[in-house]
């Protein structure tokens, strides 16, 4: 069902300092940063691979959030149906498919085990 490109994201206290360790360290390419038009240092940054997307989460915008592992999400053609699916299966949903409110990025959020965050997305470009 869910065999499609993942995303990690992570909760970072220096966005600057993160970027430039994936991308000079790991060799990974700046995909996106969001809102676009925004300083580095206030974006939300994703960043790719052959396989893997990391998403970096600015903790000045992420409350009470810890630093370090956010939540792993899985590309979703269709989240509602998938998210339906996962319900069926005895998954514990924690919302409905919702607009993440930029880029055309859609989400929708369910318990993995031990309580971990994991989210369905897809955008359109």
């Amino acid at each position: 069902m869910l065999n499609k490109p993942i995303k990690i994201a992570f909760v970072v206290e220096d966005i600057v300092a993160s970027v430039k360790f994936y991308t000079q360290v790991l060799d990974l390419e700046v995909e996106a940063t969001y809102p676009e038009g925004n300083r580095i240092e206030d974006s939300y940054v994703f960043l790719k691979s052959e396989t893997i997307i990391i998403e970096l989460m600015p903790k000045k915008f992420m409350g009470n959030t810890p630093i370090g592992f956010h939540h792993l999400a899985f590309w979703s053609d269709n989240i509602a149906e998938n998210l339906g699916e996962i319900s069926s299966r005895g998954g514990k949903l924690l919302s409905n498919a919702f607009s993440a409110g930029v880029g055309g990025i859609t989400l929708g959020d369910f318990k993995g085990p031990e309580g971990i965050l994991l989210r369905l997305f897809n955008q359109k470009k």
